[in-house]
């Protein structure tokens, strides 16, 4: 059965490239190593600059991502902060232009399914597809929600489809050029993008080493007031939000294989499957660790399908573990 959400402000953002020609016109293109590359690396960036205002991506389709954001001025200042950082990453000196256009609308949505769907998440579709590269345009909904933003202009662009229209234009000043601009979460081309500073509430982690201490004979996973046992003969742990999964956890923002539990050594690491990360507040001391990568799972403690644990939108959300010790 669908149910329906608060509003909701949402984001659909498309990549492009373009390639530079000296021989002639430019032409847009996403095929080639280097377009292929900075696409995945400004996906990336994408993704990082969502979790940061705390928003998830809820579909990826092709090379546009559709995210949602508790709010009107998270999803704007999502909006702004990947057009700046975008203009940022560009390296004209690799022959390709990396270029990305963003439909914005505010309302409530649809979840059936684990996907959403209604009217604001069409308006932001026909308003990407309006959109002009490196645009933003933002529906009335959105310009009532956030009213007066500092350094942010809506300039009217009549209906569009039905949908009273906005251009959003940032006042601030331009981005400085990669060698003098802050690098948090962009990059130049070709090469890795960086990872993103962590919030302060959760340590960023990759792939950790195993713990010095004995290896486990089993874990305990309790969710939904249920409770399972696995031990290394049971081979990978699979949760997500899929049917097909040892753990379901049905919410929006968790994909349908989100993450893994695999043995090593009589070590069960949590294998992170998603862009949207999964997070682990491991001992007694709380702290948290965003795990983007894997890590080794020790003692007790919680795991959240998400990249901070203040995203999720009930304690229901959390899976907890404990280990049985050799």
């Amino acid at each position: 059965m669908a149910r329906m959400s608060n509003a909701q402000g949402l984001l659909f953002a498309e990549i492009s490239t373009e390639e530079v020609s000296l021989q002639g016109p430019p032409v847009t293109t996403l095929k080639g190593w280097f377009g292929a590359q900075q696409v995945g690396q400004i996906k990336s960036l994408l993704t990082n600059t969502v979790n940061e205002q705390k928003g998830v991506v809820t579909h990826t389709v092709g090379d546009s991502i559709l995210s949602s954001f508790a709010d009107a001025n998270a999803a704007l200042s999502a909006a702004l902060t990947i057009q700046r950082r975008v203009a940022k990453a560009q390296n004209p000196a690799t022959g390709m232009i990396v270029k990305v256009r963003i439909g914005l609308a505010y309302g409530p949505v649809r979840v059936f399914a684990g996907k959403v769907s209604g009217d604001s998440v069409t308006a932001a579709g026909i308003l990407l597809e309006k959109a002009q590269t490196n645009e933003i345009l933002a529906d009335q909904s959105m310009l009532d929600a956030v009213g007066s933003v500092k350094e942010t202009r809506f300039e009217a662009c009549g209906v569009i489809e039905g949908i009273t229209a906005y251009r959003v234009v940032s006042l601030a000043p331009a981005p400085r050029p990669m060698a003098e601009a802050d690098t948090v979460g962009v990059a130049t081309f070709p090469g890795p993008l960086p990872t993103r500073k962590p919030p302060p509430e959760a340590e960023a982690t990759g792939t950790q080493a195993a713990p010095a201490a004995l290896g486990a004979s089993a874990i305990t996973l309790r969710f939904a007031g249920a409770e399972r046992r696995f031990s290394p003969a049971d081979g990978e742990i699979f949760i997500g939000r899929g049917k097909d999964v040892h753990i379901t956890v049905p919410e929006i923002h968790v994909s349908r294989k989100h993450a893994k539990i695999v043995w090593e050594a009589g070590v069960p690491y949590l294998v992170n499957l998603s862009q949207n990360g999964t997070c682990v507040r491991q001992g007694s001391n709380g702290a948290e660790h965003t795990n983007l990568a894997r890590m080794p799972l020790q003692g007790a403690g919680e795991i959240a399908l998400c990249s901070r644990f203040g995203q999720i939108s009930s304690p229901a959300e959390i899976i907890a573990f404990s280990l049985l010790t050799k």
